[in-house]
């Protein structure tokens, strides 16, 4: 009997180590590939790459960018984008910091960048939405539930679960997101996705411009940089979501317990 304990207990363990989820896992690891802005850097250079690795991405545009400036994409590009199948998700009208703005003011740039979308991209889209510089607080994520689905916040809890949404923690009014800048290396991003696999957790990377940098800031990725990593996506493991197949997911886990 004692043996037969021993070698249960062990079998145990290995199937606990080759990647069963801990208890506040989800049915199955996931991570999803966020673009922010609308840069035309995003169409030029991490398209093609998107496409060369299968990866299905979510775009957070400013809808006020749209057509007004080279920077930034036209609704062709943006449409390309769309028809091949990435989601287009609302960032707002103006990019604006809007725990500064007024009730109204806030309301506009919620309700006003989703109907722009709509109107150039059709009713499916902009149902969900990323926070201008991941500034928020309660009055904003109200004002956020009455218009969208999901709200992408920021890692900046400070816990060992920062960046990653697990079911112990899910909301889908915050979840949590990695970003990818200049100075994070390929090799950061492998040990974010070795973690939400091993932990069954949804892991959402959020970049910026590709290849560029006419924002003068560190939120830039080398197109080199960015190939390696959606390489290193795409043979994860994991599953590769875009933000509103993983909360239809998470929601549908939620409903069946």
């Amino acid at each position: 009997m004692r043996k037969l304990l021993v070698l249960l207990t062990g079998l145990a363990l290995i199937l606990t180590l080759g990647g069963f989820a801990r208890a506040d896992g989800f049915d199955r690891g996931l991570v999803t590939v966020t673009f922010d802005d609308g840069w035309t850097s995003q169409h030029t250079n991490a398209l093609p790459i998107l496409d060369k690795y299968g990866i299905p991405a979510t775009m957070y545009i400013i809808s006020g960018s749209i057509n007004n400036q080279p920077a930034y994409m036209t609704q062709a590009q943006i449409q390309d984008f769309a028809n091949r199948g990435h989601d287009i998700e609302s960032h707002s009208v103006t990019h604006p910091h809007l725990r500064e703005l007024s009730a109204a003011q806030l309301n506009v740039e919620l309700t006003q960048s989703q109907a722009t979308l709509r109107q150039l991209f059709g009713p499916k889209v902009a149902t969900d939405f990323a926070s201008p510089y991941a500034e928020y607080n309660d009055a904003v994520v109200a004002a956020i539930k009455r218009v969208y689905k999901t709200h992408r916040a920021f890692d900046d809890d400070g816990t060992d679960n920062s960046g990653f949404n697990t079911r112990a923690n899910y909301n889908p009014y915050n979840l949590r997101v990695k970003f990818v800048e200049s100075t994070t290396s390929t090799a950061t991003v492998q040990g974010w996705i070795n973690t939400a696999k091993a932990d069954h957790a949804w892991l959402i990377l959020a970049y910026h411009e590709i290849g560029e940098n006419i924002g003068g800031d560190t939120y830039h990725t080398d197109t080199a940089a960015l190939d390696a990593e959606m390489r290193a996506v795409k043979d994860s493991g994991l599953g590769v979501v875009t933000i509103s197949q993983g909360a239809a997911e998470i929601a549908a886990q939620a409903a069946g317990n």
